[in-house]
């Protein structure tokens, strides 16, 4: 299952309508039926009922609409949350910080990582020596 072909069925389950679907998609006709024809057969049945110049929803295609809609907006989060990521926009830094660390190397540091990134999101962790290498070997705060 391939994100075109879900997009192709949720515009074609918008407009019911091959050609503006197809346009919706920025793609040739054939290539929307194509599309469709692929995801019917990776559900195991027909999604859209072709009659006579009218196109419906058949049961399948009313019950996975909602289902792939989600999936493309999940797909939509993670790209945005990957670019904030990747332009340091959304950025968080959990600190663990034991109690034998300074308050004026944290107070340098925490100067330095701000300046460097003003959107940073800085976190801080009060941990115990063992807990803290543990914890940071499996990325957990």
């Amino acid at each position: 299952m391939e994100l075109s072909q879900i997009r192709a069925f949720l515009a074609l389950a918008e407009t019911l309508n091959f050609t503006r679907a197809a346009e919706a998609c920025d793609v040739s006709q054939p290539s929307l039926s194509r599309a469709i024809k692929a995801l019917e057969a990776e559900l195991g049945g027909p999604l859209i009922r072709r009659e006579r110049g009218r196109s419906h929803l058949t049961e399948l295609g009313r019950i996975v609409r909602p289902h792939l809609a989600q999936a493309v907006s999940l797909t939509e989060v993670v790209m945005a949350e990957a670019i904030d990521f990747s332009n340091m926009t959304a950025a968080k830094l959990t600190l663990g910080v034991m109690c034998t660390v300074g308050p004026g190397r944290m107070i340098a540091l925490v100067d330095h990582l701000t300046r460097r990134v003003p959107q940073l999101q800085l976190h801080f962790a009060r941990c115990h020596r063992r807990r803290t290498r543990r914890d940071a070997a499996f990325g957990r705060d």
